[in-house]
């Protein structure tokens, strides 16, 4: 089981590296981090943040998110997690620090890829997928076959999308309603990445059917 310090560490390295990344031209980016008025995830960011207005910025294009994601694959040191890349932020930024959702994405070894569970942390399963949400982040793994050379490695190991978040000097709302809602931006954005990438199982292809499970 991935430790949950293990996972916070690896998203808090990727956000310290946020001013690191790069963007890909205008177009590229609404492939992938760009979402339409009305759409679900602009309905989501809304209420996930607790505003009517956000910004949207893409650290990696599409197409290089998708080489990036596969490189890290290749670089993974067995048993361990990969590097994460980050990908996406929606935000809002004041005085007191601001809102955000950042989200990166990595792999996680197969062997090693249950969900990390923590005090009052709620596990989900979503079409096959595994999913937690803990107070301030969550994580979703799913199995991608990748295509070609990468696809003996990529079945033994799970992509990974963990997803930051921030809602002002009270943080992010924790009921069960605010829970759902993060855990299902987290699968529409990991759908845009095994789209990416061209998972051939397509495992994140159906509509988000978030489902808690029963607390042991």
């Amino acid at each position: 089981m991935i430790k949950t310090l293990g996972r916070s560490a690896a998203t808090l390295v990727c956000v310290a590296a946020l001013a690191s990344c790069t963007s890909g031209d205008s177009e590229a980016e609404a492939d992938l981090c760009g979402i339409s008025a009305s759409s679900e995830e602009e309905a989501l960011v809304r209420e996930i943040l607790g505003t009517a207005d956000f910004e949207t910025k893409t650290y990696k294009s599409k197409s290089v998110l998708a080489d990036k994601v596969k490189q890290a694959m290749q670089q993974m040191i067995p048993g361990k997690d990969s590097y994460f890349n980050a990908a996406c932020r929606y935000g809002r930024d004041d005085q007191q620090g601001g809102t955000y959702a950042i989200f990166s994405f990595g792999w996680s070894p197969r062997a090693s890829s249950d969900v990390p569970t923590a005090s009052g942390s709620v596990t989900y399963e979503l079409n096959g997928a595994g999913g937690v949400v803990n107070t301030g982040n969550s994580t979703l793994l799913a199995q991608c076959d990748l295509p070609g050379e990468l696809g003996a490695q990529s079945r033994n190991v799970r992509l990974s999308a963990d997803a930051a978040f921030s809602a002002g000097p009270d943080g992010p709302a924790e009921n069960q309603a605010a829970k759902d809602r993060r855990m299902t931006l987290t699968y529409l954005m990991a759908r845009r990445v095994t789209d990416a990438l061209g998972c051939e199982n397509k495992p994140l292809e159906k509509p988000p059917v978030v489902k808690p499970l029963p607390t042991p």
